[in-house]
């Protein structure tokens, strides 16, 4: 059986996180995996709507290493959640906001109430490469949401290939800032699984208005990474603000124009690839 690492990092000092703007090492990260993982409730399939991308990050990772399958759909609306319920009726959701009125059965991210043991052993936990880690599910503008199971194997070989085209293997200590979610399919391969396969830090923010934006890129070191959006993109440029320079900006979900990439690339002192793929692929081009 061959089985990968559920994270890539060669140390448990690294820092796997910014959450809020403090370090998460590797170390505490994978305690809070093992934690979540423990107190998950009964039932196979997770619908993860955790905003904060740590929560979300440590949500996925328990389902993974408890056998357990996330859910990710394009939407949250009370009819994909219908769907949800028909394609997985064991599904049950994780979520980290007060307010959360998904109908499925409902569990709180729960917080941790004391510090990981830094003299506990140290292990990572391996992952049957052909085990189906997420299931994605196409926008259903052309019908019905279609699932696509994603196995670890195949996340694995694509994010590494990923890294390996940008440059990043290069740069194990860069962090990865996002403007995107990590529950669509750009936001999770980019923002969740190249921090995580790559061995590198990523920012639990979801920076939205170009003032957060401005703030999360100051708030975690060089080098690092800008996931983004043309949308976003244009937002941030619309100000007069000094922008944080990047080592490399990344874009998807819409069309680029070559004006806004060259402004981008000029404003942010960092190239910009534009990234091409679908729910079906993932990133091909």
């Amino acid at each position: 059986m061959q089985t990968h690492p559920l994270v890539f990092h060669t140390s448990p000092d690294q820092v796997m996180a910014w959450r809020d703007g403090a370090p998460v090492t590797v170390r505490a990260f994978l305690a809070d995996v093992t934690r979540v993982a423990a107190a998950l409730p009964a039932g196979g399939h997770v619908f993860n709507v955790c905003r904060d991308r740590y929560r979300f990050t440590v949500g996925l990772c328990a389902a993974l290493v408890s056998g357990r399958i996330s859910l990710l759909p394009s939407t949250q609306t009370p009819e994909t959640v219908r769907q949800l319920a028909s394609f997985a009726p064991d599904a049950f959701c994780l979520h980290d906001a007060p307010d959360c009125a998904i109908d499925l059965p409902r569990f709180a991210y729960p917080e941790a109430r004391q510090e990981a043991d830094a003299h506990a052993p140290f292990v990572v936990p391996q992952i049957d490469a052909s085990r189906v880690a997420a299931y994605v599910f196409t926008s259903g503008s052309t019908g019905a949401p279609v699932p696509h199971g994603k196995t670890w194997g195949v996340l694995v070989a694509g994010v590494r290939a990923s890294a390996e085209r940008h440059g990043l293997l290069a740069a194990p200590d860069c962090t990865i800032v996002g403007t995107v979610p990590p529950q669509h399919m750009y936001g999770f391969e980019v923002t969740v699984l190249l921090p995580l396969i790559g061995g590198f830090a990523f920012s639990n923010r979801l920076p939205f208005y170009p003032v957060d934006i401005r703030d999360e890129l100051e708030a975690v070191p060089h080098p690092r990474v800008l996931v983004t959006s043309p949308i976003h993109l244009r937002a941030l440029l619309a100000t007069d603000h000094a922008l944080p320079p990047a080592e490399l900006v990344l874009s998807a979900t819409a069309p680029l124009s070559e004006k806004l990439a060259l402004e981008a690339e000029a404003r942010l002192k960092a190239p910009l690839v534009e990234i091409y793929g679908s729910t079906e692929t993932g990133q091909i081009a």
